[in-house]
């Protein structure tokens, strides 16, 4: 069957379908108005962790001994950067090639340290996340959640969904 509407021609299924549609649009947004949304700011919530301090105390005395080591390193490199410099025109190849080598073994060691120190630090951080994931269920649980969302994640949110505080305050106990 076919139906003429303003000159056009809408077939009954095309109407159907676009009624059926629309009724449920209609009734999902009754079955989602009970659900309850939470967010959290996970950067703020690792800031404020204790845990956080006594983490980054432990990094440093893990990778003190090393930075001292690489401080008197980067004072021979910078020595030898400066000779290099200042009479690079006037040295033996040799001598070239032994400052040379100072500077490149020092930045190599300087890499290396920090490609450690921040893999230390990610493995730590990872273990707070864990953490806060826990901390976010049993909030999420006690408090009948539906949804808890990184505020990173929400373009917009009100002070009565942010449960940042209560998750911070479940990282705590």
């Amino acid at each position: 069957m076919v139906v003429k509407f303003n000159k056009k021609v809408i077939s009954v299924k095309k109407i159907i379908s676009v009624m059926g549609l629309s009724l449920a649009l209609l009734l999902s947004g009754f079955v989602y108005a009970d659900t309850k949304v939470g967010v959290i700011d996970v950067v703020s919530i690792l800031q404020q962790m204790p845990q956080r301090e006594a983490v980054s105390k432990a990094l440093d005395s893990e990778f003190e001994p090393r930075a001292k080591v690489l401080q008197e390193e980067e004072k021979k490199a910078n020595d030898a950067a400066q000779k290099l410099q200042k009479d690079g025109m006037t040295l033996s190849t040799s001598d070239k090639t032994k400052l040379t080598k100072i500077v490149k073994a020092f930045e190599d060691k300087a890499k290396e340290f920090s490609m450690d120190y921040r893999k230390r630090e990610n493995e730590e951080a990872n273990k707070l996340l864990v953490k806060i994931q826990e901390a976010v269920k049993v909030v999420a649980a006690n408090e009948k959640y539906d949804l808890v969302l990184k505020a990173e994640a929400a373009f917009y949110a009100t002070d009565t969904v942010d449960i940042t505080s209560k998750v911070l305050e479940q990282v705590k106990k």
